[in-house]
C-alpha cells in the first residue's frame, strides 16, 4: 500500500528532494488544532445570540452557563492527553490522531442535534478531549516527519492552525446562520480524517516496529528523493541507533531519573506556562466581550462592531502567525521569544492603563484599547504562542519526547481551564486594569528567565543543548568545572 499512495520516481533527475510534502503533511496533521482554535473561538460570535431574546436554545442561556463552556475543553483536554500520550507511543502517532478527530466531530454533532445548555456544555467537553489528543499527538508528529532545517517552521503550523480557526469562526459567525457554522465546522474533523488514512506513520514509529524497509519509502516521500538516496538511508540508520538506545514509552520515573533531563523539562513547562498567563487565550475567548466592554462609552468607542473587531483581531493573529513560519528558523528560538515577549508585556499594560483611565472618567481614544489588543495578539502569534511547541520537541529524545509533551500538555490545558474560569471573576473583583497588567508583569518577567535560563535549540543537538544546561549548573561550582565541560 505504501508504495502505491508514496511511490517515489527514482528515476528523476532532481536529487535534491523538496520539502513540499513535509510541509502539506504537517499542515493536514494539524487540522485538529484547527478544530480547537474554532472551538476555542466559538462562544465570542455566538454569547449574545445564546444570552439574548432568540436564542437557538430554549431559554437564554446565563452568564454561569457560558463560562463552564468556555472552561469546560480544558477540563477534559488534559485527561485526553495522558490517554492520547500514552496510545500515541504504543498504537503509533497516526492512530492516535486518527481517534482524536472522533469527539471533536461528535462534540459538533451533538450542538446540530441540541442546543440546551447542558447538551452544549456536554459537545464541548468531547471536543475538548479530542483536542487535548491532538496537542499532545500533532508536536510529536509534525517534528518526526520535519528534516532539521524546517522543523522551526513546520513546528509552528500547530498554533497557526489554531489562530486560522480562531479567524474562520469568527467571520463565519458574522456573517452565516447558527446552524451553518455548525456544519461547516462539522466538515473539518470529517475531513481530517478521511485525509489521514492515506497518510504514512512517522518513520520514527515505523523504526521501532521493525519496519525499515517502509521506513525508508516514507521517508524518500517527504523527501521527494529516490528510495535507493544516500540521504535516505544515512537517516534511516540514525533512526534505528536512536530507536536502540531509546525505545519511546510513557515513563515519568525515567524522565525525573536524570537530572539534565529534569531541568530540561522544567525549563519546557515554565516557558509553555508562560504562553498561557500571557492572557491572550482569555482574551480571545472574551473578545467581543472585552470589546464590547471598551465600547460603551460612546465618545471613546469606534463604528466597528464587537464582533468585527474580534474578526480584526484573529486577522491580525494569523498574520503573526504567518510570520512566526517564516522567522523561526533564521531568528532562533530565543530572540524571537524574548522580543514577542517584550510588545505583548508592553501592549497588555496599555491596555490595563486604557481600562484604568475609563474607570476614572479620563477621556482615551477608542482606538487605543484595539490597537493594544491587536499588537498583543501579534506579539502572541508571533512568538509566544508557537515557540514553546518548537522549543518542548527540540529539548528531548524520541524516548521522552511522548512523556514530556503529555505531562507539558496537560499542565498548560489544566492552566487554562483555571484562567478561563476564574477571567470574568477576576475582573468584577480587581477590574480589568488590574487583570491586564497582571499578564503584562509575567510577559516582562518571562524575558529574564529567557535570558538566563533557556538554551537556543535551533539546528543543534541534544548534546549541545543539554551542555548549555549542565554548562550553567557548573559555573556555580567554579571555573575549573566549567573548562571541563568544555572539553
Amino acid at each position: 500500500m505504501v508504495n502505491k499512495v508514496y511511490k517515489v520516481n527514482s528515476s528523476t533527475d532532481n536529487k535534491t528532494g523538496s520539502k513540499h510534502n513535509q510541509i502539506l503533511m504537517s499542515i493536514v496533521v494539524c487540522m485538529p488544532i484547527l478544530a480547537y482554535g474554532t472551538a476555542m473561538g466559538w462562544i465570542s460570535p455566538n454569547k449574545s445570540l445564546l444570552m439574548g431574546e432568540y436564542s437557538p436554545s430554549n431559554a437564554p442561556l446565563s452568564e454561569e452557563d457560558v463560562s463552564w463552556m468556555a472552561s469546560i475543553m480544558f477540563i477534559f483536554a488534559p485527561i485526553a492527553v495522558f490517554v492520547y500520550g500514552v496510545a500515541a507511543d504504543k498504537f503509533g502517532r497516526k492512530n492516535a490522531l486518527l481517534c482524536a478527530s472522533v469527539p471533536i466531530a461528535i462534540g459538533w454533532a451533538v450542538k446540530l442535534i441540541c442546543t440546551h445548555p447542558i447538551a452544549l456544555i456536554g459537545a464541548r467537553a468531547l471536543i475538548g478531549f479530542g483536542s487535548g489528543g491532538g496537542f499532545v499527538v500533532c508536536p510529536l508528529y509534525v517534528k518526526e516527519i520535519s528534516e532539521d532545517s524546517i522543523r522551526g517552521m513546520t513546528g509552528t503550523f500547530v498554533i497557526f492552525s489554531q489562530t486560522a480557526g480562531n479567524l474562520i469562526v469568527f467571520v463565519l459567525g458574522d456573517l452565516l446562520p447558527f446552524n451553518t457554522v455548525l456544519w461547516i465546522l462539522l466538515a473539518i474533523p470529517l475531513v481530517h480524517f478521511c485525509i489521514l488514512l492515506r497518510l504514512p506513520e512517522t518513520p520514527s514509529f515505523l523504526i521501532k516496529c521493525g519496519k525499515n524497509q517502509e521506513t525508508a519509502k516514507v521517508l524518500a516521500w517527504l523527501r521527494s528523493l529516490p528510495e535507493n538516496d544516500k540521504t535516505i538511508s544515512e537517516e534511516v540508520d540514525r533512526l534505528i541507533i536512536e530507536q536502540t538506545t531509546s525505545e519511546p514509552k510513557f515513563s515519568p520515573k525515567l524522565l525525573f531519573s536524570d537530572k539534565t533531563s529534569v531541568k530540561a523539562f522544567w525549563v519546557a513547562l515554565i516557558v509553555n506556562l508562560t504562553r498561557e498567563f500571557c492572557g491572550c487565550i482569555a482574551v480571545l475567548v472574551y473578545a467581543s466581550h472585552i470589546f464590547a466592554e471598551a465600547g460603551k462609552d460612546p465618545d471613546t468607542s469606534i463604528a466597528l462592531s464587537p464582533n468585527k473587531q474580534s474578526i480584526l483581531l484573529a486577522a491580525v493573529q494569523i498574520i503573526g502567525s504567518f510570520l512566526a513560519c517564516q522567522l523561526v528558523d533564521r531568528a532562533g528560538r530565543k530572540p524571537l521569544l524574548a522580543v514577542t515577549s517584550v510588545v505583548a508585556g508592553f501592549s497588555m499594560c496599555l491596555l490595563g492603563v486604557w481600562f484604568y483611565l475609563q474607570s476614572v472618567g479620563v477621556f482615551m481614544p477608542g482606538w487605543v484599547p484595539i490597537t493594544a489588543l491587536c499588537v498583543c495578539i501579534f506579539a502572541d502569534a508571533s512568538g509566544l504562542q508557537p515557540l514553546p511547541f518548537v522549543i518542548m520537541t527540540e529539548m528531548f529524545n524520541f524516548q521522552l519526547r511522548g512523556t514530556v509533551a503529555t505531562l507539558i500538555m496537560a499542565i498548560s490545558l489544566g492552566t487554562d481551564f483555571a484562567l478561563l474560569k476564574l477571567f470574568a471573576p477576576l475582573n468584577k473583583w480587581i477590574g480589568y486594569h488590574s487583570t491586564f497588567w497582571m499578564f503584562s508583569i509575567i510577559c516582562l518577567s518571562n524575558v529574564f528567565y529567557l535570558i538566563f535560563c533557556v538554551p537556543e535549540t535551533k539546528m543543534r543537538s541534544l548534546e549541545d543543548i543539554y551542555a548549555d544546561l549542565e554548562g550553567k549548573k557548573r559555573r556555580k561550582k567554579g571555573e575549573d568545572v566549567v573548562e571541563t565541560n568544555h572539553v
